[in-house]
C-alpha cells in the first residue's frame, strides 16, 4: 500500500509517530530505514513536531550494572507495573572495564563520560550518545584531564551548535577557569569564571543558558547562569526567602517544557526545610527577582525517613520526581525514585538499588529523538 502513497505524504505521516514506532518501522524497507536513521532533516522535523506531545523519560544507572534503565515518567512507580515500562539500554561505546557516567542531556542526546575503572568524574573520553538510536560520537579530549567540578550540555539554535562546558577542579584553587567545547568548531577553549567555587554538578538548560546553584556561605545561595551564545556567566537573582536556606536544602532545576502552562519553560527552585514539606518556587518572568512565586507547598503524610540526600529530578503537570538516598540498617544506603503528587498528600516509590555495594550512580531526564551530531 505504501507504493501508492507519495513519498512526501508518507514522510509527513512518519514525522508524527513516536520514536519507538519509527525504530520498529526501519525493518519495512531500506528506504524507510534511511529516512528514519540517516535523514537529518527528517530527524529535526520529527523532533519539532512531536516535542510538545512526547513524554520526558528518566535515564538512570547503578554501580552494579553495565546496562541503563529508561523509565516512562507517566507510569505508576509500582514494581509490578514498572517491569513493563522500563527499557534496558546497553551503552554502545562502553568497554569491559569502563565506568560510564551520564552527565547531561539535550534534544534527546546524552553527554556521557566513559572512564577506565574509575569512580570519579573527569573530562576524558566524553561521548555524545542517543539512547533511542544507539548513535554515539566521541569528543576530543579536553585541555585538562583532572576531575570535574561542574558541567553542562546545551544547544544554540541560532548557529545549530552543541556546546559542552566543564569546570575542572584545578590543583591551583586560585585559578577560576572552565573549558567549553563547540561541536561546529570541533575544539576546546579555556574561559575565565568570574564566580568562585563552590557550585557543582549538572547545569540545567533553559533559555539557551545553563544554570547552577552557587553557595556563598552556610545560609546564602546564588543561581549562576552561563549564556551559551555570549559564553558569559551571570547571576540570576533568588527570592529573599530562598536566599537564606541552609546549605543542601535548596536546588535549582528547570521543568524541561513539560510543566503546566502557568510555569511552562520557567526556572524553578525546590526547597525542603524538612522531609515532610516540599515547596516549589517558580520564576514566572526569567531573570526578574520579583517574579519568584511559590507554586506548591506539599505536606507529606508518610515522608521518607533516614534521608541522606533528596534531590529534584523533574516537575510535570501533576507531580515532582525526586532522587532519594536513604540510610539502611547494618550500614550502606538504598536509592529510590520518588514521585510526589501536587494535589494529593501521597508519594510513590520505585526501588532503584539497595545495599552497601549497590547505589544509584546517575539519573537524568531526556526526551527521545532521532537526532545526532550532524
Amino acid at each position: 500500500m505504501a507504493e501508492h502513497i507519495p513519498e512526501d505524504v508518507m514522510v509527513q505521516i512518519l514525522q508524527r509517530l513516536p520514536i519507538k514506532s519509527l525504530i520498529r518501522f526501519t525493518c519495512v524497507s531500506k528506504r524507510w530505514r534511511f529516512i528514519v536513521l540517516s535523514d537529518h532533516q527528517f530527524a529535526k522535523s520529527q523532533f519539532q513536531i512531536t516535542s510538545e506531545q512526547s513524554r520526558t523519560r528518566l535515564l538512570l544507572s547503578t554501580s552494579s550494572e553495565s546496562e541503563f534503565e529508561s523509565l516512562d515518567t507517566e507510569t505508576q512507580l509500582d514494581p509490578q507495573i514498572m517491569n513493563f515500562s522500563v527499557r534496558k539500554l546497553s551503552c554502545p561505546f562502553k568497554q569491559p572495564d569502563d565506568v560510564v557516567r551520564i552527565l547531561s542531556s539535550c534534544n534527546g542526546l546524552v553527554c556521557a563520560s566513559a572512564l577506565y575503572n574509575k569512580e570519579y568524574l573527569n573530562p576524558s573520553n566524553l561521548h555524545i550518545w542517543n539512547p533511542s538510536t544507539g548513535f554515539f560520537q566521541k569528543l576530543p579530549d579536553s585541555l585538562n584531564m583532572q576531575s570535574l567540578c561542574y558541567f553542562g550540555f546545551g544547544y544554540l539554535s541560532a548557529t545549530g551548535d552543541y556546546k559542552v562546558i566543564v569546570k575542572i577542579e584545578l590543583a591551583d584553587l586560585r585559578k577560576k577557569e572552565a573549558e567549553i567545547f563547540s561541536w561546529r568548531a570541533n575544539t576546546w577553549k579555556t574561559i575565565q569564571v568570574p564566580y568562585g567555587l563552590p557550585f557543582f554538578g549538572e547545569g540545567f538548560l533553559l533559555n539557551e543558558a545553563l544554570h547552577w546553584f552557587k553557595f556563598k556561605g552556610l545560609y546564602t545561595v546564588d543561581i549562576v547562569a552561563f549564556d551559551l551564545a555570549k559564553e558569559e556567566f551571570r547571576r540570576i537573582p533568588l527570592h529573599t526567602t530562598l536566599d537564606r536556606q541552609p546549605r543542601g536544602q535548596c536546588n535549582v532545576f528547570a521543568p524541561y517544557g513539560v510543566a503546566p502552562s502557568s510555569f511552562r519553560g520557567c526556572l524553578c527552585t525546590f526547597d525542603h526545610a524538612n522531609v515532610s514539606s516540599i515547596e516549589l518556587w517558580v520564576m514566572t518572568e526569567y531573570d526578574v527577582a520579583d517574579s519568584w512565586t511559590k507554586l506548591f507547598n506539599i505536606k507529606l503524610i508518610n515522608p521518607p525517613t533516614y534521608v541522606y540526600s533528596l534531590r529534584p529530578i523533574l516537575v510535570t503537570e501533576t507531580c515532582i520526581f525526586l532522587k532519594s538516598v536513604l540510610f539502611i540498617a547494618g550500614g550502606g544506603t538504598e536509592s529510590k525514585l520518588i514521585r510526589v503528587f501536587h494535589d494529593e498528600e501521597k508519594l510513590e516509590t520505585y526501588m532503584v538499588s539497595s545495599g552497601a555495594d549497590v547505589r544509584l550512580r546517575d539519573m537524568i531526564t531526556f526526551e527521545e529523538s532521532l537526532l545526532w551530531l550532524h
